[in-house]
Order: structure tokens, then C-alpha cells, then sequence
């Protein structure tokens, strides 16, 4: 291959690999920003924020070197260095193809988990300080009342079994249901829909707040394959020439 093509693989691989490295660096942070905001609602979620925070951080710093090791490699055209960094990129792919799929699989899974931890936060609400302010944040956050709406709050619907027997709140529900929030804005409002309370239901507004978020994050995800694939065949291209 003449010098010409040999320097436009060059300048396509500090491209790619700056995209990958870009990757990687997006992958920490959100990884930073699921650690940190996580603590508002692991409980409800049965603390699974911790593993998926720190396997994206794991995976983000992976990206990002392999990333400067392409850039390092190509400039150098070392071929033991190039070599690996297919190796390794190709196995990242490998990895993110495969939690994918299964995060595909197991979205049932996670609504049944994320409904068991809304429960668990209900019947928990006001005696764990964790799941009161879990649930708080969550209902504020997606802007929803309850578990599927604000009459999980009163006493016939049997879920908020210490919220009912303290404080005598049978047809209350929590001030943070209210669309503005102010100390007393949810008493008596348990019993149907009100304007001034948010009345769907916090499992299927996560639920399509996670759903719309997938589709983004899938469609990102083959771009980013895709930009990764692509570098792994200018890496073997590199190597070979």
C-alpha cells in the first residue's frame, strides 16, 4: 500500500480511536453520576445501582485506554501494540453485544423488581428512613403518586401499612405526590384524582421513562459498535501493511 493510503488509515484510526475514547470517558461519568444519585432509590431497586455503576466505570476506563493505546499504536505503527488493541476491542464489543441481549431478556425482570421495590418502599414508608426518602425522590423525580396511582396511599388499598396506622393517614398521601410541593398539599388526596397531585402511577412512569431512555441508549449502542468495529479493521489493516 503506498504512502498515501498508509497515512489516511493513520488519520482514520486517530479519528475512531478519539470517538472511542470519547466512549469511554461518557461511560465513567454516567457510571460517577449512577454511584452518586443511585443512593436516592437502591433500595427500591434492591441495591443493584452499586454492580452497574461500577461495571460501567470498569468499561469506561477500559474504552478509554485501549482508545489512547490505538492513537499510540498507530502513530508508531507498532504491531505487537496494534495486535492488541484488536484483541481487546473486539472482546469489549464481545461484552457489550452480550449485556445487550440480556438486558433485552431480562427486562421483565427488572419491571417485577422494580414493582417489588415500590411495594417494599409503600409498606416501608415513613418507619426506613432509606425508602422514605427513596420514595420521595421517585415521586418527585417522575412526578407519580404510588405504585399505580395515589389511591395505593390509602387505607383500603392495604400497601402502606405504617404511612396508615401512624399519623392517622387513611386518605392521605405523601407531599411529594403534589405537583408543588408544600408541607400538608397531600392530605386527603388519597381517595381519587385530584389536580393538585401527579395521579399516574411510579412503576409505568419508570417503566416508559426506562423504555425511552433503551431505545436512545440501543441506538447510540450500534453506533458506537459500529465506530468500534470500524477501528478494530483499520487496527488489522495497519498491522498487516
Amino acid at each position: 500500500m503506498g504512502s498515501c493510503g498508509n497515512n489516511l488509515m493513520k488519520s482514520l484510526m486517530f479519528i475512531f480511536n478519539g470517538l472511542v475514547w470519547i466512549l469511554g470517558i461518557v461511560l465513567i461519568i454516567i457510571g460517577i453520576v449512577v454511584l452518586v444519585e443511585g443512593n436516592n432509590w437502591d433500595d427500591i431497586i434492591d441495591n443493584k445501582t452499586v454492580p452497574v455503576s461500577i461495571m460501567l466505570l470498569i468499561v469506561g476506563v477500559m474504552i478509554a485506554i485501549v482508545g489512547f493505546l490505538g492513537c499510540c499504536g498507530a502513530m508508531k505503527q507498532n504491531t505487537a501494540m496494534l495486535l492488541i488493541y484488536a484483541i481487546v476491542l473486539s472482546i469489549i464489543i464481545l461484552v457489550q453485544l452480550v449485556a445487550g441481549i440480556l438486558a433485552f431478556i431480562f427486562s421483565d425482570e427488572a419491571k417485577e423488581l422494580v414493582s417489588d421495590g415500590l411495594d417494599k418502599a409503600l409498606d416501608e414508608y415513613g418507619a426506613s428512613k432509606s425508602y422514605t426518602e427513596g420514595l420521595d425522590w421517585l415521586q418527585e423525580f417522575f412526578e407519580c403518586c404510588g405504585i399505580n396511582a395515589a389511591t395505593d396511599w390509602k387505607k383500603s388499598s392495604d400497601i402502606a401499612t405504617y404511612w396508615i396506622s401512624t399519623g392517622n393517614h387513611t386518605m392521605d398521601v405523601p407531599d411529594s405526590c403534589c405537583k408543588t410541593v408544600e408541607t400538608g398539599c397531600g392530605l386527603g388526596k388519597a381517595a381519587g384524582v385530584s389536580s393538585t397531585i401527579n395521579n399516574k402511577g411510579c412503576l409505568d412512569q419508570a417503566i416508559d421513562s426506562a423504555y425511552d431512555k433503551g431505545i436512545m441508549m440501543g441506538v447510540c449502542g450500534f453506533i458506537f459498535i459500529a465506530i468500534e468495529l470500524m477501528a478494530v479493521v483499520l487496527a488489522a489493516l495497519l498491522r498487516r501493511n
